[in-house]
């Protein structure tokens, strides 16, 4: 099932080869030494490399190469029938009268400690909507933040209770804590799933759940990330990370280079971008600016993958990404996606944003609490409902 997560991160990334090349200079015939060949109206025919597979795009036209090895890659991440997760769609308390041209999915940020990249198990520190609108191809984020108080949804009322959002997936897999870590990933998930419909009044059916260490590893796949920031921010990654380092850190003491307590951009690493994403301890931050971040090093990733890979470093990444990720989607859901995304990423310019973004709660919407000696963040739940809906809809849909 990971594989097929990152199939469909694979057709996403297919976007630059798609793209219209930049013009070369004129050759003479004396430069040229590939022979070209012509198809029956006359235009230059695309040649087909050596040990290789031209694949052709049936509905655009667009067409691409696989040489034996990236088949073969290929041909692994869809070569496994996806598993059963036991989520039963049934039990997630789906808001019936959405409209079904959007697909929202859950991401989830798992709070997880250990160094072993399997262990999805904890809690869910951050959860982002990600809707996408299979007409248009448009992508909606939509951020809760962790310490939002609402009714952690069960599985029959007695299990239902007001508590902080983040805990809902941690629930979820304690109600598994006998079974294999996998099946106790399953559970959060669908609590969490369920927590989200039932406050929100959403349809949310899938997941894709990935813990710190993950995150690290897959930024250090690509190189790590170029991110513009404050003199704070800067000094709190330095400090943070010298006095707590993390056990899914692969660097060895005084081997990271500190960052440069100025403001602007600067190179971080895996474990320095997750950390950026955590920020929530300086002058003017909390949890909210905190999902600002979050929202923010997803648009830096996704931009950094769609502009500087080529398909053979895709498939490497996708190798190190398979490790990290849990997800409940099927191919065909996956593959759906990844065509209604394509059109609109391609579209994109250098400096856009890749997705609108929303934050639960908004500004000005909210109070702090304290509730069994834990702050927590109240605010109106069912007018955030309504606020999602026109956000992702442009209309509100009341559950039945």
């Amino acid at each position: 099932m990971k594989k097929l997560l990152c199939l469909l991160l694979s057709l996403m990334l297919l976007v630059p080869f798609a793209a219209p090349a930049e013009e070369e200079e004129d050759l003479s015939i004396e430069e040229i030494d590939e022979f070209v060949d012509l198809d029956s109206e006359g235009a230059e025919a695309t040649p087909v490399p050596e040990n290789g597979e031209m694949i052709e795009d049936e509905e655009t036209g667009e067409t691409y190469f696989l040489t034996e090895t990236e088949q073969e890659k290929y041909d692994s991440l869809i070569e496994e029938e996806p598993e059963d997760t036991g989520i039963d769609p049934d039990s997630l308390d789906v808001n019936p009268n959405l409209p079904d041209n959007v697909i929202n999915i859950l991401l989830i940020g798992v709070d997880t400690r250990t160094s072993d990249p399997q262990e999805i198990i904890g809690r869910g520190d951050t959860q982002i909507i990600l809707s996408v609108n299979r007409d248009t191809g448009a992508i909606k984020m939509a951020s809760i933040v962790r310490d939002a108080y609402v009714t952690v949804s069960g599985f029959g009322t007695k299990n239902s209770s007001k508590d902080k959002i983040n805990t809902s997936f941690q629930r979820g897999c304690m109600q598994k804590k006998d079974a294999s870590i996998r099946e106790q990933t399953h559970s959060g998930a669908a609590r969490a799933m369920r927590t989200v419909n039932y406050n929100f009044e959403m349809n949310i059916e899938n997941y894709v759940a990935i813990n710190f260490n993950g995150l690290a590893s897959i930024i250090d796949s690509l190189g790590g990330i170029d991110i513009d920031l404050t003199k704070a921010e800067a000094g709190y990654i330095n400090s943070y990370l010298a006095k707590h380092p993390p056990a899914y850190d692969n660097k060895a003491k005084g081997e990271r280079v500190k960052l440069e307590k100025v403001s602007g951009v600067q190179h971080l690493d895996g474990v320095q971008a997750v950390m950026y994403a955590r920020i929530r301890s300086i002058s003017g931050s909390n949890d909210f600016t905190r999902t600002d971040r979050q929202r923010h090093l997803l648009d830096l990733l996704l931009k950094k993958v769609l502009q500087d890979l080529d398909f053979g470093t895709l498939m490497d990444l996708i190798d190190v990404a398979v490790s990290y990720a849990d997800t409940n989607m099927n191919f065909q859901t996956m593959f759906d996606l990844a065509r209604s995304l394509l059109p609109s990423l391609a579209a994109k310019g250098e400096g856009d944003s890749l997705f609108e973004q929303m934050r639960i709660p908004e500004n000005g919407s909210y109070s702090y609490g304290t509730v069994k000696g834990q702050s927590v963040v109240k605010f109106n739940i069912a007018k955030h409902a309504k606020l999602l809906h026109e956000f992702i809809y442009g209309s509100y849909y009341p559950a039945e």
